[in-house]
């Protein structure tokens, strides 16, 4: 496990002020990185609370990385309403500039999706969490410093469609889980150190 724990901030639910406005909540810890966490479907019941996006959350920070969660806009005390993804990555955007140090995108389901798109104008490393390739059609993503992780039985994630956009070496199968990952979350969280671990190294 990485080192170096202790926090500099511990920041309560808060407000960005930016247009529409983003609610989040952001821990500094002592590390040149912060790990950014997107959640699912805003209109599905996706939240910056979902199973997954906690498990991501407590990870980075057990591993000694900042982190923030947020929630995109119409979703809890964020402002705004749905925009179809356009916005979503606009609200990604906000949350990215507010961050110190190099960020670091975990994005869950649609949450992966808008860093996806994200992505086309960054090369911040990532880690996507179940995207929903059956959903949404994703951009190529071969090249970049990514790695995918799916659960076995997920509903959403067609793997053959996955490996079109990426690269297959870099896509995990989590045997059981499903698109939910109820009872499967601390099956990430061994994936998930291993390859913040490997972009904490990186050159």
């Amino acid at each position: 496990m990485i080192s170096r724990l202790r926090y500099t901030r511990c920041m309560p639910e808060y407000v960005i002020e930016s247009n529409p406005k983003l609610q989040a909540v952001h821990e500094e810890r002592l590390s040149d990185f912060c790990v950014v966490v997107t959640h699912p479907h805003s209109l599905m019941g996706g939240d910056m609370r979902n199973n997954v996006v906690m498990a991501a959350w407590n990870t980075a920070l057990e591993c000694g990385f900042s982190a923030i969660r947020f929630n995109f806009r119409g979703v809890g005390r964020s402002g705004g309403s749905f925009d179809d993804g356009r916005g979503e990555v606009d609200d990604l955007a906000v949350v990215i500039d507010q961050v110190k140090g190099s960020p670091i995108i975990i994005g869950y389901s649609f949450g992966a999706w808008v860093a996806a798109n994200y992505l086309q104008c960054s090369d911040c490393p990532a880690i996507f969490i179940s995207p929903p390739t059956a959903m949404f059609s994703f951009p190529t993503m071969k090249g970049r410093s990514l790695w995918a992780i799916t659960g076995e039985f997920d509903q959403f994630c067609d793997t053959e469609i996955l490996g079109t956009v990426m690269e297959n070496d870099r896509i995990r199968i989590a045997r059981g889980a499903d698109h939910f990952w109820f009872g499967f979350e601390d099956q990430l969280k061994p994936f998930l150190r291993e390859k913040l671990s490997e972009f904490m190294r990186a050159p």
